[in-house]
């Protein structure tokens, strides 16, 4: 008898090499041709069809043809397994070890292969505790069967063979009395033998005699364990519905063979899609129903007991991926790795780059369209697959109705698209299930994985605009999908799609939409990281830039000085990766100077200036030296030097006449402009007072009159920190009108122009509100959420003003123990971070 699980390996490892997914008859010849090219051997089209069950089997395949066929492979296992498993056997009576050894041959055999084809590699695949759980509670049971059920992509082959490697072959293995039978479904069924009948499969793997009974055998034989049959691989069974319905009847009958036994047991692993056939063959039987063991993790609606990775499992992965390396992934990417496939797609396209960590969902999308390139666009019948889920969206009213139809709304393109319908089904794109509407069944068709069914969607958007994106289809999706959560995800489709053809242009027409302020941020880092990722697989990415106007379109979205989301710093600092001209690359680095200089890092601060001095020449709209103004911070920060710069004396005259730089700067507020007004209100503390501050804003109002009628981030940040300087300096009537004007608007609930730092101000500007009112209290409360708000954003020089507001209240309550202990934490803190002791002291 030829050894049908080497034969399988064999054919499995030929597809791979081929790169032949579903091999078809005329696949056979060009397989032929190959062997030939390569190893100089002929193998003929007739064997190689034999081979893969397209031609009878009259006889042995020799050992010339194994041999070869193993060469082209590269598995010198396989020809080293040959001679002793490819013979044919004697049968007759055997010893009890010899065949305790024969399943343990094939079960390592079955474990070897798993290894050799996992797509992942095997070292960094885990252990599930939960399949160990499982198991444990089947064996110590009355149950007959179990099976591990799931959609495509859940890592069942990978988990059973970890499952049989430490319960039943290491040496401290808790089942090693037992005897463990672990093969696949091929090597039982298969077109070779074309029989159906399971125990006699079993007895010829394990080479008994057919005289021999199964049950009584492993009854005389078993003392202290049991036999525990597993069979997995039925998706790769093809199989003709009648043969399928016969392979069904045969486990069932296996099963109903087992009723008396104690110490046999089977386990079935089969896709979500199989279990339902199979369980229409038995759901009528009670016997069968209560053989079942169902797992501890069944869900009636996925149809499946296999729960995606935890979170504590794909730390586990990812500590071996990445040993020594840290990578924080985002929700959504994590959400989409606890499906082990797709850790797969990822190591793959960490393989291509190194450096696939993004903050955004970047590598999210990019999974996902590798994902449905592998699982649709590289399948059979592709292309009646995307033209039945193209119908599904339309019938979903373009997903505003959900992600799922009534199947009686597709019954007349099942006939047309059966095959595909099939396929879709089988490899968990697809699913069926059943409702209950007015207490009467009602199937319906829907997409198992959310995002998915989002790319889908974006493509009959696409397709429904002749794929023409422009104002009108921005407008679309953020009207259209107002108020669903698919419209988010929907923009950044589109993103990926205009900077995958490099139409920049229309990238434009996203900043025309109204967006909270976290969005434009976040969008604005997902313009900026598919900008660096095309970069590194087509080089010309800045040329064509160049011939955009993107990063101007940009700069201008980038007055809100959002400091807290670390969305809007994040896509600075990529902006300036992928910057187009120096111009350009300037406004980026002093931007982030200003982040810097809220640090009061010095190390950092000496960095940003090597940095912005490698631009020192180049032509700016600044009204003041970003590196002038970094300079003399920094010599603040590192050496509390009072040496003054020429940057100073501009700032103050600009404080006295606000046309100092120029009366054409009237009205139009550019992005440097507003950098160089931060820029001189950063220097005014440090070297000067909140009259000061407060006399900047007046010169910034006087040179664009209308900036605080509009509600624009930046006139809103300008009003609070205006606010703060005279609920500091000042307390009065108009302190009090700003705040209230402040608070209403940041309540409001279209209030899109506030940033999270603008608010952390307001928080400020109310607490020394309070503090000022002797609301101690509220004032005491409010500094202390700042304090913890800003340390973890690292805005270092705001935890300092929190800490003087909340030592101060305490000064004038005359606590002085809470006045030392803020003052020793306040100096702790400075302390650890180097910034001089005595910057910023409490003022009097």
């Amino acid at each position: 008898m030829d050894d049908a699980s080497i034969l399988n390996e064999l054919k499995s490892l030929i597809l791979l090499k081929t790169g032949i997914r579903s091999i078809t008859p005329a696949d056979c010849k060009r397989i032929s041709i190959e062997i030939s090219k390569t190893l100089n051997k002929n193998v003929s089209e007739t064997t190689i069809k034999r081979l893969f069950g397209f031609a009878v089997v009259k006889h042995k395949f020799s050992k010339f043809t194994l041999t070869t066929l193993s060469e082209y492979v590269d598995k010198d296992e396989l020809l080293d397994a040959i001679n002793p498993s490819i013979a044919a056997i004697t049968v007759g009576q055997r010893s009890w070890i010899d065949v305790a050894q024969q399943a343990r041959r094939l079960t390592e055999f079955t474990l070897k292969g798993i290894r050799n084809r996992s797509g992942l590699p095997y070292d960094l695949t885990i252990n599930r505790k939960f399949a160990e759980h499982d198991f444990e509670d089947f064996y110590n049971s009355d149950h007959i069967f179990m099976s591990f059920i799931s959609q495509p992509g859940y890592g069942r082959t990978t988990m059973l063979s970890h499952l049989v490697d430490n319960s039943f072959l290491k040496d401290e293995s808790p089942y090693k009395d037992s005897v463990v039978l672990f093969v696949n479904a091929q090597t039982v069924f298969n077109k070779i033998n074309n029989s159906f009948n399971l125990e006699d499969q079993i007895k010829a793997l394990l080479s008994l005699s057919d005289a021999e009974s199964l049950i009584p055998y492993f009854k005389r034989n078993l003392i202290n364990g049991k036999l525990i049959i597993i069979i997995d691989g039925f998706a790769e069974l093809v199989l003709k519905r009648d043969l399928k319905n016969q392979l069904f009847d045969s486990l069932i009958n296996f099963v109903c063979l087992l009723e008396d036994s104690v110490n046999i047991k089977m386990i079935l692993s089969m896709r979500s899609t199989t279990w339902m056939r199979f369980y229409d063959r038995m759901r009528h039987s009670p016997f069968l129903r209560s053989a079942w063991f169902q797992g501890n993790y069944f869900n009636l609606n996925d149809v499946s007991n296999v729960p995606p990775l935890t979170e504590k499992e794909l730390d586990q992965i990812f500590s071996k991926m990445n040993t020594g390396n840290k990578i924080e992934l985002s929700p959504r990417l994590k959400a989409q790795l606890k499906f082990p496939f797709h850790i797969q797609l990822y190591y793959q396209l960490k393989e291509e780059d190194p450096d696939f960590n993004y903050y955004t969902n970047i590598s999210s999308y990019e999974l996902i369209s590798k994902f449905i390139q592998e699982k649709i666009y590289r399948s059979n019948y592709y292309t009646e697959k995307i033209l039945f889920l193209k119908k599904i969206i339309k019938l979903t009213d373009y997903g505003k109705s959900g992600n799922s139809v009534s199947k009686d709304l597709v019954i007349n393109e099942l006939s047309a698209f059966k095959n595909a319908y099939m396929e879709l089904l089988s490899d968990g794109i697809l699913m069926e299930e059943k409702r209950y509407e007015n207490a009467h069944p009602k199937e319906f068709v829907r997409f198992i994985h959310p995002h998915v069914f989002e790319y889908f969607l974006f493509v009959e958007i696409l397709e429904k605009f002749n794929l023409n994106v422009d104002a009108t289809f921005f407008d679309y999706i953020h009207k259209e999908y107002d108020s669903h959560q698919v419209r988010f995800i929907l923009l950044q489709w589109t993103i990926r799609f205009m900077v995958k053809i490099a139409e920049f242009n229309a990238l434009i027409h996203i900043f025309k939409l109204v967006l909270s302020n976290y969005e434009k941020n976040y969008l604005i880092l997902f313009i900026a990281e598919n900008l660096k990722y095309r970069f590194k697989h087509s080089p010309d990415t800045i040329d064509l830039l160049r011939n955009f106007n993107l990063h101007d379109a940009i700069i201008k979205e980038l007055t809100n000085f959002d400091f807290i989301d670390s969305c809007y710093v994040q896509a600075i600092t990529v902006l300036a990766e992928v910057s187009d001209t120096r111009e350009h690359c300037y406004i980026y680095q002093s931007m982030l100077c200003l982040v810097d200089l809220f640090s009061l890092d010095h190390k950092k601060i000496q960095s940003r200036i090597e940095i912005l001095e490698h631009y020192d020449s180049t032509p700016n709209t600044f009204l003041v030296s970003p590196i002038a103004v970094a300079k003399m911070i920094h010599a603040k920060v590192a050496h509390n030097s009072t040496t003054l710069d020429p940057v100073w004396g501009l700032t103050r005259q600009f404080m006295n006449d606000p046309g100092f730089f120029g009366k054409d700067a009237n009205q139009i507020l550019t992005t440097p402009k507003a950098i160089s007004y931060l820029l001189m209100l950063m220097l005014n503390i440090f070297y000067g007072t909140q009259q000061d501050a407060m006399q900047i804003i007046r010169s910034i109002k006087h040179l664009h009159p209308k900036i605080f009628r509009e509600k624009t981030p930046f006139s809103l940040y300008l009003l609070a920190v205006f606010g703060l300087g005279g609920a500091r300096s000042h307390p009065c009537a108009k302190v009090n009108q700003i705040e209230q004007i402040l608070l209403k608007v940041s309540s409001a609930k279209d209030g899109y122009s506030f940033t999270k730092y603008s608010e952390s101000l307001v928080i400020m500007l109310v607490a020394q509100q309070s503090a000022n009112r002797e609301e101690f209290d509220n004032a005491i409360r409010h500094a202390q959420e700042l304090i913890q708000l800003y340390n973890r954003n690292q805005l270092n020089l705001n935890v300092i003003f929190a800490y003087n507001l909340i030592i101060s209240i305490y000064v004038r309550l005359n606590d002085s123990g809470k006045v030392n202990d803020f003052k020793y934490e306040k100096l702790c803190f400075m302390e650890d971070r180097n910034i001089p002791k005595h910057l910023f002291p409490i003022a009097n």
